[in-house]
This record gives C-alpha cells, sequence and structure tokens, in this order.
C-alpha cells in the first residue's frame, strides 16, 4: 500500500501542499480501513496510481472552476479564467484517455475529441489571422497615406482616413473576438466534461470523498 500511496503522490505535484496532504491522507486512510494493504489490492479498488491521479487533478479542477472566486469581472480575471478553462480541458482529456475502454469506444472518443478541439483551434486560429491581417492593413494603409500625402494631399489624406478606419474597426472588435475565443474554449470544456462525466465510473472512495 505505501508503495500505491507513494507512486499516487508523485502524479500530484499540481496540488498545493495542503491540497496534496489533504487527497493523499483521504486515500492513505481508505485503503487502511478497508484493508487494501498490498499494491495489487489498492489497483484492483482505485485503478493504478496514474490513473487515479489523473482523474483526482480533473477533479479538482473542475472544482476550482465552479467556484464562486473564479467569477472575475476584470479584463485579467476573465484571461486567467480562460486559462484554468484550458488546462481543466487538458486534465479531462488525460483523465478520459486513462479510464480503461473497449478499442471501439476510445476510437470513437478520441475521434470526438479532436474534431471538437480542432473546431475550437481553427476558430481560434481564424480570429488570431483577423487581427493580425487588420493590423497590418491598418498600418501599410496609413503609411501608404503619409508617404504620398506631400504628392497628392486628398489622395493621401483618403489613405490615412482608409488606415485609420481599418485601425478603429480593429479596435471596436476586440470584444467581439475575446467573446469568440472564450466562447469556443467555453463550448470545449462544457463538452469535455459532459463526456468525462458520461466515460468515468466513481469508486467508493471518490463518491465518499465527493461528500465531504
Amino acid at each position: 500500500m505505501d508503495k500505491y500511496i507513494a507512486e499516487f503522490k508523485a502524479y500530484l505535484n499540481q496540488l498545493s501542499e495542503d491540497e496534496l496532504d489533504e487527497v493523499v491522507n483521504f486515500y492513505a486512510e481508505y485503503l487502511a480501513d478497508g484493508g487494501f494493504e498490498t499494491y495489487e489490492a489498492a489497483v484492483a479498488e482505485l485503478g493504478s496510481p496514474r490513473q487515479l491521479a489523473r482523474k483526482v487533478l480533473a477533479d479538482y479542477s473542475i472544482r476550482l472552476l465552479d467556484s464562486p472566486e473564479e467569477e472575475g469581472q476584470t479584463m485579467s480575471g476573465r484571461a486567467a479564467h480562460s486559462r484554468r478553462q484550458v488546462r481543466t480541458i487538458w486534465l479531462i482529456l488525460l483523465a478520459i484517455l486513462s479510464t480503461p475502454l473497449t478499442i471501439p469506444i476510445a476510437i470513437a472518443v478520441l475521434a470526438t475529441l479532436f474534431g471538437v478541439m480542432v473546431g475550437a483551434a481553427a476558430i481560434i486560429f481564424a480570429i488570431i489571422v483577423t487581427i493580425v491581417a487588420l493590423v497590418v492593413a491598418g498600418i501599410v494603409v496609413l503609411g501608404v497615406g503619409i508617404g504620398i500625402i506631400g504628392q497628392s494631399f486628398t489622395t493621401g489624406l483618403v489613405y490615412i482616413g482608409g488606415g485609420l478606419m481599418v485601425i478603429g474597426l480593429f479596435i471596436a472588435l476586440i470584444p467581439a473576438f475575446n467573446w469568440l475565443i472564450r466562447g469556443a474554449i467555453h463550448v470545449t470544456l462544457s463538452f469535455s466534461r459532459w463526456l468525462y462525466g458520461k466515460l468515468t465510473s466513481r469508486n467508493q472512495a471518490e463518491k465518499e470523498r465527493d461528500q465531504k
């Protein structure tokens, strides 16, 4: 049992010290109280140390996102929240991949997850390309206008006005870009959580931990 707990603890380096102590002590007590004294008995009850650790990390990350403190209203707060959402998606993916599945189901799950993540990545990539294109176009047109204003004042003003308009359009669309990116991340997270709930079963230890 000690070997199992040691391996399990080694996979939990992403948790804080207090969280690590809490979860390790819980499972050590659970195994001791249940009489699961050997490594093999612990694996039979809880799964391998890596499998259990990945589920624990995914569960902790989901709980953190669901906590009231995560509802940041400032721009920096929303950006940090989005980063935690991406991290949670990754942890959920690892937890799902560590879950024993039959080959057909595993292929279907991987294909579905891959499709959702590629779709979200494509949306984000398209937004980034649009942002870069608008900025470059605005700067180029503005530069052309400044360059020719001495030769043709009217034409130069037209180009400068066009460049400023494109840059202004970019600034005006920033909130929409942010909303679309956050939306793509949120949809991917929601689907990942739904799939995680459908594919992973809760053992007795996890049910007891959830009740605490």
